[in-house]
């Protein structure tokens, strides 16, 4: 096996509820990447996003990371990995600081003190910023400024989203990737990777909502002007649409993700009324005829719930009035037929599903929603990684998810 240089491959980790995900991807130039191999694993250690079984989970991990080794060529020693789960939290805060720079002007350090000032707030013990995202600068009162760098003034503040985590969650992901014997590099939220992937910068700036659904959890984001304004995770996804077949029409879990994906339709009043389908026997239990409508509307029913919610979340943050690039959808969940017309029945805004887009080497077997959160990952680590830090990241060391989520907040200005 002809081994890679460790800084020019660059590996993301998508530890999820239905899938352990590795995407492995080699340098193509100074501002690009090339996908060189993925490796995939059933995962049944994750319950709506958190660790529940670490033996499980490591086991998965250390198979899909195999299967990306001998796809790629390479060894895998660390690893950028996803979070996400119903214990992530999205809060605002705004900083402020006197300008210290010559003569007024607004330097670096500044904006590092304004947005360090925003980051100042009580949390629990059990919870650790894992982003802290500004929003829009404010010098001497003006508002709506996105880089205040080369400014003069005399007050700078700062409009800052904070994200949080479960300490805890976080430390058993990163416990179980290092029973596996690989290093985490960094710690980053879901859905901003999979927007990365997903997403035109152009779609950001004009506003924007990804809704990113995956097994266990929901995830979305928010973008108005450029800025991430919200995001968050909700702790139910594409497994409950499943769970809810299996107990309404008594079948097994592996026939209800079957039906759902084969047969069933997110907007039920599109189904024929009298169009049936066969159930195909398994363990016992003969084949059955189903109606289609019936089965779609409890996927309608569950699925409006989720969105509904994320409807209510869009409310509170004033953002509806401005996503003139509409909606966004992509996870595994998204593929359900009928699911885009049903978000767009909902939203009264355009919806698109949201696949990883112009990334080389991405067999098209790979270009679905499916593989976002993966390939977001990879992206974010183009511009994040450097020898510095695989040098000084003791993955061992007590404090792990302190000092990770330190070296994730001096590179998330690189994109928003």
């Amino acid at each position: 096996m002809i081994l890679k240089k460790k800084k020019d491959i660059l590996v993301g980790l998508d530890v999820g509820t239905t899938k352990i995900c590795t995407v492995v991807a080699e340098r193509d130039g100074d501002d690009t990447i090339r996908v060189i191999g993925i490796g995939q694993a059933p995962s049944q250690g994750l319950r709506k996003g958190v660790v529940i079984n670490v033996e499980k989970t490591v086991e998965a991990i250390e198979k899909s990371i195999i299967m990306a080794e001998e796809s790629a060529g390479v060894e895998i020693n660390s690893v950028f990995v996803g979070i996400a789960g119903g214990h992530i939290q999205s809060i605002k805060s705004r900083g402020v600081v006197p300008v210290s720079g010559d003569n007024g002007e607004i330097t670096d350090e500044d904006v590092r003190k304004v947005i360090a000032a925003a980051k100042a707030i009580s949390l629990p013990m059990e919870r650790e910023i894992i982003h802290a995202i500004p929003q829009e600068f404010i010098v001497d009162g003006q508002d709506g400024i996105l880089d205040p760098i080369g400014m003069t003034g005399v007050r700078l503040e700062a409009e800052v989203n904070i994200v949080t985590a479960a300490v805890s969650s976080a430390q058993n992901i990163v416990k179980s990737i290092n029973k596996a014997n690989v290093d985490v590099v960094g710690i980053i939220l879901q859905p901003i990777a999979s927007s990365i992937a997903t997403l035109t910068q152009e779609e950001k700036e004009s506003g924007v909502v990804l809704i990113d659904i995956g097994g266990g959890t929901t995830d979305y984001a928010f973008f108005v002007d450029g800025s991430l304004r919200h995001t968050g995770v909700l702790a139910i996804g594409g497994d409950h649409l499943t769970n809810d077949v299996k107990i309404r029409f008594n079948i097994p879990t592996m026939r209800a993700e079957e039906a759902k994906i084969k047969f069933g339709y997110a907007m039920s009043s599109r189904v024929p009324e009298n169009e049936e389908f066969v159930m195909p026997g398994t363990f016992g239990y003969p084949a059955r005829s189903m109606l289609r409508r019936d089965l779609s509307d409890v996927i309608e029913s569950r699925l409006t719930e989720m969105l509904d919610i994320v409807k209510t979340e869009m409310d509170k943050t004033d953002c509806r009035s401005n996503i003139g690039s509409g909606i966004v959808m992509t996870g595994g969940a998204s593929l359900v037929p009928g699911t885009i017309d049903l978000a767009s029945s909902l939203f009264h805004v355009p919806v698109r599903l949201g696949i990883p887009r112009d990334i080389p080497g991405l067999k098209e077997m790979f270009q679905t929603p499916v593989y976002s959160t993966g390939v977001g990952l990879v992206l974010y680590a183009m511009n994040s990684v450097d020898d510095h830090m695989y040098a000084n990241v003791d993955t061992k060391e007590d404090h792990l998810f302190r000092k990770l989520t330190q070296e994730m907040h001096k590179m998330i200005k690189k994109y928003f």
